[in-house]
């Protein structure tokens, strides 16, 4: 699949890989196709104060996932985001993946991955699973914000402080994503109207509340575009369920 993403060629390095990792990774899934989306939601452009925006989304589906969403924004020279969530169809007993990275003036200042849980109590196999990943020493951790109950206790969260903790960082990404796929593999869905599904399918409107209190993201976009708009596209295109 040809990917809007070429047309970003100043993006700082780590995010055109991992751009291309979440890609691929996205490729690999059973019966993937593109999700139907507004032509002005997938390439957004605004300009305020001689500062240009750009955002563009890819939205796919998979056998396992109902949402599989890519995102990256561009604020002038000075900020870079990206942003991907792939959402389980609650009938599948799969975390949420996630990952975040945020530079500022060239420098990656957030980085955090993680595979959310989706049930209150979290199956021997999911623990299991993630307590198999060893996240290296790096030198700066940051603090989850207060509504970070959401994520795993296997979250990494970090500002990496060279090339090397980068690298260290693409490759956990890529292993937390290994460790999806192992899990997607080995599951059998359970019918829509099951109590386990039901239950994932809470948790994951959880998620989205949770994660619609991130105020950076909602100040930034209301600046350019306006509050309802802001609101709008936090509501249907990031965090919809």
């Amino acid at each position: 699949m040809k990917s809007a993403f070429s047309i970003q060629n100043k993006l700082h390095p780590l995010l055109l890989d991992v751009v291309s990792l979440v890609q691929n990774r996205i490729n690999s899934f059973e019966d993937v196709k593109v999700l139907s989306l507004d032509p002005q939601l997938k390439q957004i452009y605004g300009s305020l104060n001689n500062e240009d925006l750009f955002i563009i989304n890819e939205f796919y589906q998979a056998k396992g996932f109902r949402k599989l969403h890519l995102e990256v924004a561009s604020l002038g020279n000075t900020l870079q985001v990206l942003h991907s969530v792939f959402f389980p169809d609650p009938c599948f007993d799969i975390p949420i993946f996630g990952v975040d990275l945020v530079v500022i003036s060239d420098k990656i200042s957030a980085a955090i991955v993680d595979l959310s849980p989706v049930t209150k109590n979290t199956s021997e196999a999911f623990n299991s699973n993630m307590s198999s990943i060893v996240i290296p020493k790096f030198k700066e951790f940051r603090d989850l914000p207060t509504w970070g109950n959401i994520f795993s206790p296997y979250v990494c969260f970090i500002c990496p402080v060279d090339n090397s903790e980068e690298i260290l960082f693409l490759k956990l990404i890529e292993e937390y994503l290994s460790i999806l796929s192992t899990f997607l593999n080995n599951i059998k869905p359970d019918h829509f109207e099951s109590f386990n599904t039901k239950e994932r399918f809470d948790f994951q409107k959880l998620y989205c509340l949770n994660q619609k209190q991130n105020d950076k993201t909602r100040s930034v976009l209301t600046k350019f575009f306006g509050s309802s708009w802001a609101n709008r596209y936090i509501d249907d295109i990031l965090f919809d369920c």
